[in-house]
């Protein structure tokens, strides 16, 4: 037996043995993961069809009662949304519903390529015991779902076996730690730890050769110039921000300034616009009062003065008595109508009122005074009851307050009148005054328009002209206190108004 010596031939070409393990390593891994995958596709898939089996149950137990309802009520939106719900279930490619009347509805996904399963629906409408047959819903089960999966678990296990299998040649994958996989771990645990706060830290492989230059320099390089436009960017978000924010500021501050200005022009507007209409109101009473209160007692004057004038008609000494005091008793007239309206005009026109220390008493005093003689003709009896205290207010307005209510009791308190004058101290710093007659009240309509100007109830009496109660609620107002009216215990009227304390 003759041995010979092997020896490498120079004609044969040579391979590596990493290159051969390799090689027998990737095709063994695609014989197994072929296999595997191959075992556990087919499994998958009947897993698949089982699971698509559970789109009909979820169809049929969720939309098929709402369906009937809509097709029996013919209610075409609601069977449009059931359908677009339908449709949007996964793995559903087409829809077709046929309705008893041949009206139809379709619905197809657009990656609807191939069915994979089908199945009728019949649409039956309840009520009671009966059923009604409304149509019938043809459903196709699309497969491109299923073949992504089947794909998507092809490469799964492709991929696992292959990762198992290639454990084996270890010493291939010690190369591949040694030459790519640490400066790939120190590339990812560098991504890792890189956020907006440390964009400055450059990436470094530690290399021996650093002059020699692979795709992982380029990944690195990469890597750095992305880092860098990305603290570049920051940077410019950062001014842009807070040049931004100093626009808000202003922006807010100028959007502040102007709300306040128009909306202190508009409630001036307003003001403005309600004293002119309450300044129309008056102009129109005064015009009112003047056609009407000084006809009578001009024309009095008038026809006084021309009988007067008559040089043929002789007059008696009592009848030239009785016209002069007409035209007296009509001059009073007009000069208090004159004076109600200028007095209610500076009260009007005056905004600041002087404010002092006022004794009540006094003032109720000077206005009794002042009406004494009107209160013995109509043989007024007034009583004043109770202690008077010191007020903050203004003296002749106040008189004139007094004056005015008790004008109206002594006028409308009935026969001899009975009046009584009051104050009642309240709880919040304030006094109650009041005058109350024995007259016949007044109704509630009255009460309504009691404190408007040129009112007056008894037009059959001549001798006020309905300024009266205007006059006293403006005064108050001024004064800081408010007017009112209330029914008298034992009848008649009650007025008042308050005060505040000293």
């Amino acid at each position: 037996m003759v041995v010979e010596n092997f020896h490498p031939s120079t004609n044969v070409q040579r391979t590596h043995l990493g290159s051969k393990i390799v090689w027998a390593v990737l095709i063994f891994t695609m014989v197994v993961a072929s296999a595997v995958t191959a075992i556990q596709i087919y499994r998958a898939y009947f897993s698949a069809i089982a699971h698509l089996e559970t789109r009909f149950t979820e169809i049929e137990a969720s939309y098929l009662p709402s369906l009937a309802a809509g097709m029996w009520s013919v209610d075409r939106p609601r069977i449009d949304a059931l359908l677009d719900g339908i449709a949007k279930i996964p793995d559903v490619g087409l829809l077709h519903l046929q309705g008893e009347l041949q009206d139809q509805w379709r619905r197809k996904n657009a990656a609807h390529a191939k069915t994979l399963l089908e199945r009728d629906f019949k649409i039956i409408y309840r009520e009671g015991k009966e059923e009604f047959a409304l149509g019938v819903l043809h459903v196709e089960l699309m497969a491109t779902n299923i073949e992504e999966q089947m794909w998507n678990t092809a490469k799964s296990i492709a991929v696992t076996t292959t990762v198992s299998l290639l454990m084996l040649a270890f010493f291939v994958l010690l190369i591949i730690r040694h030459w790519i996989g640490r400066h790939l771990e120190k590339t990812a645990e560098y991504l890792q730890q890189l956020d907006l706060t440390n964009l400055k830290k450059e990436l470094k492989l530690q290399r021996r050769n650093k002059a020699a230059q692979d795709e992982l320099d380029l990944v690195v390089f990469a890597i750095n110039a992305m880092r860098l436009s990305i603290q570049d960017e920051l940077e410019k978000r950062d001014a842009l921000d807070k040049e931004l924010e100093l626009y808000r500021e202003e922006l807010e501050f100028l959007v502040a300034e102007r709300t306040a200005d128009l909306r202190s022009k508009s409630s001036l507007l307003e003001k403005k616009s309600d004293e002119l209409l309450l300044q129309n109101r008056e102009l129109d009473a005064y015009a009112h009062t003047v056609a009407h209160d000084l006809k009578q007692p001009v024309s009095n004057l008038m026809g006084a003065s021309t009988l007067l004038n008559t040089d043929t008609l002789e007059l008696s000494v009592e009848r030239n008595r009785v016209l002069l005091n007409s035209i007296q008793q009509s001059a009073k007239k007009m000069h208090a109508i004159i004076d109600s309206l200028l007095l209610l005009s500076s009260v009007r026109k005056q905004d600041e009122i002087p404010m002092e220390r006022v004794s009540l008493e006094d003032t109720v005093f000077e206005a009794k005074q002042r009406l004494d003689s009107f209160a013995r003709e109509r043989h007024a009896r007034i009583s004043i009851k109770g202690t008077w205290p010191i007020v903050r207010g203004n003296a002749q307005w106040i008189e004139e307050v007094w004056v005015n209510y008790l004008s109206n009791a002594i006028k409308y308190g009935g026969n001899s009148p009975q009046i009584e004058l009051g104050v009642t101290n309240l709880a919040n710093g304030y006094v109650k005054c009041w005058v109350q007659d024995a007259g016949p009240g007044l109704s509630a309509e009255q009460q309504s328009r009691l404190f408007e100007q040129f009112t007056r109830f008894d037009t059959n009496n001549t001798e006020g002209h309905g300024l009266g109660l205007s006059i006293v609620q403006r005064i108050v107002n001024k004064l800081g206190g408010e007017v009112g009216y209330e029914h008298g215990q034992v009848g008649g009227s009650l007025f008042w108004f308050t005060l505040r304390l000293k």
